[in-house]
């Protein structure tokens, strides 16, 4: 039997709960760090808690105290922890300088490029470059050494780290989320409508929203009894409140258009993802973000976005530039232009046997990605190797 730790102290809620799924089996015993406002989230969906052990963060206790606790607990039981979210900041990384328990550990990389490759980061602010720099310092020559392998949540990421990098170690995927039999992923609609959904957070850097907002604009002035577009996710900034008020200016002229101006609680995003018809990210493929350090999503960094057609086994829409993995091109549309974007959903209103051999194509991709398909991954190439870490 061996005891397995998973560590998650920022966020990344729902990779937190595909570690723990994947790591339990009838072979291990598995502990969640984590804090209580996590927890609390965590349990809206979580039907086996009995089946955990969790030490949560104290009210007051500092994340130093907290991590020299978990060390602790680590050399005295775990043999293997996985260290799911670093994030890339002088205020964040010191607290895990002197976190080195005595168990195997495996961290996940989010973002490849700061972590592994780059050399300089300029942004607008110099402030943040600095705080960047530093950090991929510390990262380089302290922080990764501790760690005897790293983990990354989308398949492509891991040919990039051993075809693009000078990093030696064992590099494992195990994605960000999971096809799960046992849920619910569609339900009857009263109306015959194509139900469009952007998920996560309303950030322009990340998803050009005027792209969407523009194609779905003449769409509906033509198709707007054929279509319904979701946009489920909290604005972040003056560019997702920016993208609000368009949405409203939508909805006002009496198009089918949905959003929010928070949070969207567990509850709600589970129900509009599991009435949908189709997943659609206008993704900005490349982004800087605020650090000024490029990321290729799909390649240098994870997006939960085939993951979140994965677990509802709908078909998902991303730009051409996106890798999207061999596994799921049978159920994926890309597009290059929003003239193609359009022309594209055009096809989907007028053709339904398109729409719906995508969606079966969706039902079988996911398959590919199911809980005991990983778990196996997981005990062939991590469990049963544990001690030949390195």
């Amino acid at each position: 039997m061996k005891n397995i730790g998973i560590l998650e102290i920022h966020f990344h809620l729902k990779f937190l709960h595909t570690m723990m799924k994947i790591c339990k089996t009838k072979d291990t015993k598995v502990t969640v760090f984590t804090t209580k406002p996590l927890l609390k989230r965590l349990e809206t969906y979580l039907d086996d808690k009995k089946n955990y052990e969790f030490v949560l963060k104290e009210d007051g206790e500092t994340a130093y105290s907290f991590l020299k606790r978990v060390e602790k607990i680590c050399d005295e039981r775990i043999d293997l922890l996985f260290v799911n979210t670093i994030q890339i900041s002088t205020l964040r990384i010191p607290f895990f300088l002197r976190f080195r328990p005595k168990s195997k550990m495996i961290l996940t990389v989010h973002m490849l490029n700061h972590w592994l490759k780059a050399k300089f980061a300029f942004s607008k602010n110099i402030f943040r470059s600095i705080d960047v720099m530093f950090s991929i310092f510390l990262i380089r020559k302290i922080l990764l050494p501790k760690y005897d392998a790293i983990n990354v949540i989308y398949p492509p990421m891991k040919d990039f780290v051993k075809n693009d990098t000078n990093y030696e170690k064992k590099v494992f995927s195990l994605p960000f989320n999971y096809y799960d039999k046992s849920k619910k992923t569609t339900s009857l609609k009263k109306d015959k409508k194509i139900r469009f959904v952007i998920p996560g957070l309303i950030e322009t850097y990340r998803r050009n929203y005027d792209l969407a907002l523009d194609v779905f604009e003449r769409l509906f002035k033509k198709h707007n009894n054929k279509i319904i577009l979701n946009i489920v996710g909290k604005p972040v900034g003056s560019g997702g409140k920016k993208i609000i008020e368009r949405c409203e200016n939508l909805k006002k002229k009496g198009y089918n258009i949905t959003f929010s101006k928070g949070f969207v609680p567990e509850e709600e995003y589970n129900k509009i993802s599991i009435e949908s018809d189709i997943i659609f990210s206008p993704l900005n493929v490349k982004t800087k973000r605020d650090t000024g350090v490029e990321e290729i999503y799909g390649q240098t960094e994870g997006s939960a976005l085939p993951f979140e057609a994965i677990q509802y086994c709908k078909p998902l829409i991303v730009p051409k530039e996106f890798n999207v993995i061999k596994e799921m091109k049978s159920s994926t549309i890309q597009y290059i232009s929003a003239k193609d974007l359009e022309k594209k959903i055009i096809e989907l209103t007028e053709n339904k046997n398109k729409l719906a051999k995508l969606k079966n194509e969706a039902v079988k991709n996911s398959k590919n990605f199911s809980l005991e398909v990983l778990q196996i991954y997981f005990k062939k190439e991590i469990l049963e190797k544990l001690d030949k870490l390195k």
